[in-house]
């Protein structure tokens, strides 16, 4: 019986995201039989990083230097050529081109004549990385050139890969980005509350979220405001940190909501937090597929969210939420007291669980990788001449 083959998660860091928990659901349904996963990580270890002890899955650290920097193809390389790494799986845009120059690298350092050589790459696009910005844009077209599949989270991301990055389509993939929906599930909206420390009468909303730009905080705080002149027992929690934490806060003070909206930082328990709402929103800019948004459809949760990247493909509309235009406070505005009004809010939510264990479990997403890895390993024995 052969060896499993190694698998390298190439990343930043493991800090508290979206991106970060799909990589480590990824990593806990691998089956190990099959494939040895590593992590390494190109900035820090992040919070996340102890739950690779938990899972058996070593980390190494191989730090990025400001800019470009042309050493740390070299470096990672060498890493994989110690490591024996037989696949190389990036997340991100930095560690997709680095990664894949390391391993284009790797493969001439270490091959052997008359056969396809490893490290193989495959990198999933996450989010749509900027699809207007040109110099990004070429520098994913180049990574990409060196990649054996090029995986998308959602049919928005897949379109700007083919449309924009100039991916051969037949070396681009779907796999959408799944969900424990054991770990996410309905529960007791009064224990979430008092877990939380909210009140427990009211229209309650709530969102999950990076407190960074993309995620416009600022337009859902302009509409909640709106929201209290018609409903005064509305309240909003915003679960997360950043670096706009103060000037949200601050927000808040100016519109005089202060006492309606809570800031909770930085949770590890959001399974259990989630059931303190009646509605859950997310107002980003931009997305590739939004992993909270998942999350909160399979604790059955009707949404409110922006009509951008992924998210038409989890909020049916009228059906499991409402989609509103990004930066449109009034349509947002309207869109909660909609929501607050109907009573059927409950059927919402369930139709949205049913629709996220129907599509975006995470057992699915391991199957479809799994799947992804054999082939690709599958390509490079198939040059392999015969005795």
């Amino acid at each position: 019986m052969s060896a499993p083959a190694r698998i390298a998660h190439l990343v930043l860091a493991l800090r508290v995201g979206g991106l970060e928990r799909v990589v480590l659901r990824l990593l806990e349904r691998t089956p190990r039989d099959r494939f040895t996963p590593v992590v390494c990580a190109l900035e820090e270890p992040g919070a996340l990083a102890p739950e690779l002890d938990r899972l058996g899955v070593p980390l190494t650290v191989i730090r990025r230097r400001p800019g470009l920097d042309p050493r740390l193809p070299v470096l990672l390389s060498r890493w994989m050529a110690r490591e024996g790494i037989d696949l190389v799986h990036t997340h991100n845009p930095n560690p997709h081109f680095y990664g894949a120059l390391a391993a284009m690298m790797t493969r001439t350092m270490t091959g052997i004549p008359g056969r396809k050589r490893t490290p193989r790459l495959v990198h999933t696009k996450h989010g749509r990385n900027t699809p207007g910005a040109r110099r990004k844009v070429l520098v994913n077209r180049l990574a990409s050139s060196l990649t054996d599949r090029v995986i998308a989270v959602s049919e928005d991301a897949r379109k700007v890969a083919v449309e924009i990055e100039g991916v051969d389509p037949r070396r681009v993939v779907t796999i959408l980005n799944g969900v424990d929906t054991e770990e996410f599930r309905p529960g007791d909206p009064a224990e979430a509350r008092a877990r939380l420390g909210l009140p427990q009468r009211g229209f309650h909303i709530g969102c999950v979220a990076r407190l960074s730009p993309e995620k416009d905080h600022a337009t859902l705080l302009t509409a909640f405001s709106a929201l209290l002149a018609r409903r005064a027992d509305a309240h909003l929690t915003l679960i997360g940190d950043g670096a706009l934490r103060r000037d949200l806060e601050a927000q808040a003070a100016s519109l005089g909501i202060t006492s309606s909206v809570t800031f909770t930082g930085m949770r590890s328990d959001i399974a259990e937090s989630l059931p303190a709402f009646d509605v859950f929103t997310l107002t980003s800019r931009t997305e590739g597929i939004s992993l909270t948004l998942a999350e909160a459809a399979a604790c059955g949760l009707p949404i409110v969210a922006t009509r951008v990247g992924g998210n038409p493909e989890i909020v049916r509309e009228g059906e499991t939420g409402l989609l509103v235009p990004p930066n449109d406070p009034a349509a947002l505005t309207l869109a909660f007291d909609t929501m607050a009004s109907r009573d059927d809010r409950e059927a919402l939510g369930a139709r949205g669980r049913a629709w996220v264990a129907e599509r975006f479990s995470a057992a699915q997403m391991a199957r479809a990788y799994t799947t992804l890895y054999a082939d690709v390993l599958a390509d490079v024995l198939a040059d392999v001449p015969t005795p």
